[in-house]
């Protein structure tokens, strides 16, 4: 809800004439709270509500690329606090021994030599930040409030809807309560009731075999024991690494799989802005039928069961595992959805963003970034549309970040399957495709929108071509599965077509 604020007391960015569009954001996590951010920055009237009973109280670490930073920038205070909060990080690559075998490097982004530094006086951001979720969101949160929109918590959606006729959309709560506006963005993530009226359907998960431990060490837990503290410093000339143990194992008993990829992610930061953070990830065979859940926690015994059959897995391994808190350790199903591509209504009332309009895999390394570009994006188009045309604006906004979108969840699977291979000699790193591309970090979503609307437009009122250019030079989108991205050679074949790095 928004509520009045002494604008001249804030570091505020200008914000644009009114628009008269009514927005009601669905979900409160880092896409809707931007998008919240952005429209109100672009004119529009905002609403936000959130099916959790309070904000975010925990959460694990995540990268956000420049092209998403770049919103941030527009907003003083919370541009200060992104780089405050923020780490950056270096990379080294280990067999499943946790035996070094290169690095560790920084992260470099391969930028054109003639790309511009700056745009409308801004320095354009060239590095990836680290961050922590909690931190990030709380960032976020807080700036919402200092422009008077607070999140409504306990506000579960149950049901999307909308009025052609009337010009409005709508949603329904779970105490049958009705909420409408001009436009109604679902950012309300993995599972949004709103694919049954952008899609006509819910967009069915399908296992893919596996499972993932995530955990969280405190940073007193590492430092009071000497071996992790000595092991796990993470700190490569002040800056933080981040590990990667890769290796193929034998079946685990009892489990009904070939040769698994064994992935392990040990994440440190220190210093008095950024404490320790210990997050391991152990990739299992996993084939039951279970749902899935963000919040299922695991026994740390069942954890050990399965490392005590890894050949040559190490006790600091053990250790750091017997060490998180068993409220800290959870067991992610990971599933797999067909790329969706339609993310607006049929009246184009309801707009899909994030997770509830794309999802990513861990290996794409760019869900929250995609997510954030969304937000930017869809807050543009309905300004340059107006409120007249909110329904173009929307499906402007579709055509405009599908095919990017689609590459990048492309270039997650791929890389699930690169990084599948183990680590040694003769192959130093998995290949990380397309993940430090100019096409990649260069983007600017904002003016992206402004500078192709008119384009899309056209070619969706009248046919003429268009093509989008936050691609990989020389890519064209084609329809693909997962089946194809799952095999190995058809997904060479697909991440050959255009220039991904």
């Amino acid at each position: 809800m928004t509520e009045d604020f002494d604008q001249s007391a804030r570091r505020l960015p200008e914000r644009s004439p009114p628009t008269g569009i009514s927005v009601l954001v669905v979900g409160a996590g880092v896409s809707g709270l931007l998008a919240a951010l952005e429209c109100w920055r672009k004119g529009h009237n905002v609403r936000i509500i959130e099916k959790s009973l309070m904000r975010l109280r925990s959460g694990d670490g995540f990268s956000i690329g420049p092209a998403a930073i770049r919103a941030l920038q527009k907003w003083p205070e919370m541009a200060e606090e992104n780089e405050r909060i923020s780490y950056t990080i270096w990379t080294s690559w280990h067999q499943i021994n946790g035996e070094k075998v290169a690095g560790p490097f920084p992260v470099e982004l391969n930028n054109s030599d003639d790309e511009e530094t700056t745009f409308n006086g801004i320095t354009r951001p060239n590095k990836v930040y680290r961050h922590n979720r909690l931190r990030f969101h709380k960032m976020m949160s807080d700036q919402a409030e200092r422009i008077g929109i607070f999140v409504e918590y306990g506000k579960r959606t149950v049901e999307y809807y909308e009025d052609a006729a009337g010009q409005k959309a709508g949603v329904v709560l779970e105490n049958e309560e009705r909420i409408e506006a001009d436009l109604i963005i679902a950012a309300d993530g993995i599972g949004s009731k709103s694919s049954i009226i952008t899609m006509g359907k819910e967009v069915r998960a399908r296992s893919s075999g596996s499972s993932i431990y995530g955990g969280t060490i405190p940073i007193e837990v590492v430092q009071a024991d000497p071996l992790m503290s000595e092991r796990f410093s993470g700190v490569e000339n002040g800056i933080a690494v981040v590990e990667l143990w890769q290796g193929y194992v034998i079946p685990f008993s009892g489990e009904n799989s070939s040769n698994h990829h064994i992935d392990i992610r040990n994440i440190t930061a220190c210093g008095k802005e950024h404490p320790i953070i210990c997050l391991g990830l152990l990739l299992y065979p996993n084939q039951s039928d279970e749902t899935e859940s963000w919040t299922k926690t695991a026994d740390l015994r069942d954890v050990l069961r399965k490392t005590s059959q890894i050949e040559g897995w190490p006790e600091i391994g053990d250790r750091a595992i017997r060490a998180t808190p068993k409220d800290r350790i959870h067991d992610f199903k990971l599933v797999l959805r067909e790329s969706q591509p339609c993310w607006v209504s049929p009246a184009g009332r309801v707009a899909q963003i994030g997770d509830a309009a794309h999802t990513f895999l861990p290996s794409s390394g760019n869900g929250a970034t995609q997510g954030l570009e969304d937000a930017v994006s869809l807050a543009t188009c309905l300004q340059v549309s107006m409120k007249d045309s909110i329904p173009w604006a929307t499906r402007v906004h579709n055509t405009l970040r599908f095919d990017r979108v689609s590459c990048l969840q492309k270039i997650g699977m791929i890389n699930g399957v690169a990084r599948s291979r183990p680590v040694d000699e003769d192959n130093p790193q998995g290949t990380l495709v397309g993940l430090l591309g100019a096409w990649l970090w260069n983007h600017d979503p904002e003016q992206y929108a402004i500078d192709n609307y008119d384009k899309a437009l056209a070619h969706l009122q009248d046919g003429t071509t268009f093509q989008n250019t936050n691609v990989p030079r020389g890519y064209v989108h084609t329809p693909w599965t997962i089946d194809e991205l799952l095999d190995p050679k058809k997904a060479e074949e697909i991440w050959l077509a255009g220039s991904w790095n």
